[in-house]
């Protein structure tokens, strides 16, 4: 993963629940950054036309588009943000795909542990 300092997360997500885990977690490492959050990829491409972030956590199944076509729209946008993939059941292909898919930097499996969060982060 990228070394660089992490001072603002997207979070996009269909699921309202991983929302709360995450900013919970983020809350309880007390690591201030900065988050912000999408439940669509439209939504999230508006935003990200205008604002920077640094790191994209990104679900595999969204509404509108899946989240491999989102990281096709994304280096549009913003090429230089962090993007970790995440999904309810990490398949072998997915890993593999996403190993060789220099624009994404892992995958994880969700819920994000804080664990998850702290490696993510580099705490």
């Amino acid at each position: 993963m990228k070394s660089i300092p992490i001072k603002k997360i997207l979070l996009l997500d269909d699921d309202r629940i991983q929302k709360i885990l995450v900013e919970k977690r983020l809350l309880k490492i007390n690591s201030g950054i900065e988050f912000v959050y999408f439940d669509t990829p439209s939504k999230a491409l508006d935003y990200l036309k205008t604002e920077s972030v640094d790191l994209l956590l990104v679900d595999l199944n969204l509404p509108e588009m899946s989240g491999w076509e989102f990281v096709e729209e994304v280096e549009k946008v913003s090429p230089n943000s962090i993007v970790i993939l995440q999904s309810g059941s990490v398949e072998n292909e997915q890993i593999q795909r996403s190993n060789l898919d220099k624009r994404i930097s892992d995958i994880f499996e969700k819920p994000l542990s804080e664990s998850d969060l702290r490696s993510i982060l580099g705490l």
